[in-house]
């Protein structure tokens, strides 16, 4: 049964490759300017077992230090998504990040 994918093995993956081809599996990931921010935060704090909430305030810590670090910032409060098994859903509004 193909709509069953765990039953074959198969289950979500995060990937990066590299600028020589090279691929790895990853457990989290950030990319841009902030991203060596947002890492520091996420190798400190991510755990494969966090709660939907615990995940939630791990992404509130991760802007967080991006509005602290950077002198230009987004005034809106960031747009997070969640992808599970039910399909794309948006993450509660967060409080203010102060």
């Amino acid at each position: 049964n193909n709509n069953n994918n765990n039953s074959i093995g198969l289950q979500p993956r995060l990937y990066w490759i590299d600028e020589y081809g090279a691929i790895q599996t990853l457990e989290y990931g950030a990319h841009g300017l902030g991203a060596n921010f947002a890492l520091s935060i996420l190798d400190r704090q991510y755990n494969p077992d966090l709660s939907r909430e615990q995940a939630a305030t791990l992404i509130d810590n991760c802007f967080r230090q991006l509005k602290t670090r950077f002198v230009i910032n987004c005034p809106s409060q960031p747009c997070v998504k969640c992808i599970d098994k039910h399909g794309c859903h948006l993450v509660s509004k967060r409080n203010n990040i102060p």
